[in-house]
């Protein structure tokens, strides 16, 4: 059984989210060379007018013998990721949450 997360990025405002939704379509395929298999991306559109926070989130899955945190530095410590992130101002990121995430007996993914 994989290990499913559920990323989800706070962003500072709409074109830093556009800018991130670019980054993190580079991240898919060096994240997947980390043993981390992407199997979706999303965000929540912003209703006119509202100052609701712009959000991404990522459901990602590893294998179930790795260590999560030990996946994931890697692939942060990696040439891949510094080329995705190469023209991105990380201070646009307000806020990254992590959940590790337990499938149902039932679940679809497991």
């Amino acid at each position: 059984m994989s290990q499913y997360q559920l990323r989800v990025y706070t962003l500072c405002g709409p074109e830093a989210l556009v800018a991130y939704e670019t980054v993190w379509s580079k991240h898919i395929p060096g994240m997947a060379k980390h043993r981390i298999t992407t199997h979706g991306v999303w965000t929540v559109p912003a209703a006119p007018g509202s100052e609701a926070p712009q959000r991404l989130y990522a459901l990602v899955s590893y294998r179930d013998a790795d260590d999560v945190q030990e996946r994931l530095q890697a692939y942060l410590a990696s040439p891949e990721f510094r080329a995705d992130m190469e023209g991105f101002d990380i201070d646009q990121i307000v806020d990254v949450t992590e959940s590790v995430l337990t499938p149902t007996a039932y679940s679809p993914l497991r």
